[in-house]
């Protein structure tokens, strides 16, 4: 069986990955589109290619050149504005309250967690 070009490509930031990918766990859909506009914010060259491939290559290309913190800022900024979209559909539709506040804390949850890898672990070299 032919294994996928990407899925044996090694990542420190697996963990985020696989979150990003997950809607269930994050609280928020990342399309390809978008991933290749906040690469393109940061001046990163990302061509179109599968989510789990481009988020794989936007935060391993980003902390090669050197621009993850900036990276992350972006992503931080996607974020915070599906919160705010969350909170405006609340408003809206007030019988979607629940689940919409489950997918915003949800999301606060991805940021700690995006803050927390990106620093990475200070015992690993």
């Amino acid at each position: 069986m032919k294994q996928r070009q990407y899925q044996s490509v090694k990542s420190r930031f697996t963990a985020l990955e696989n979150h990003f990918l997950n809607t269930f766990f994050s609280g928020i859909y990342l399309s390809p589109n978008d991933f290749i506009y906040i690469a393109k914010q940061a001046d990163i060259t990302l061509e179109m290619h599968t989510r789990e491939m481009l988020i794989k290559l936007l935060l391993n290309e980003s902390d090669s050149q050197g621009k993850l913190d900036q990276t992350v800022a972006l992503l931080n900024k996607v974020i915070d504005e599906r919160i705010t979209e969350y909170h405006h559909l609340s408003i809206d539709y007030p019988g979607a309250l629940k689940p919409l506040a489950t997918l915003a804390q949800k999301a606060n949850g991805t940021k700690a967690l995006l803050a927390r890898e990106s620093r990475g672990n200070p015992y690993e070299q």
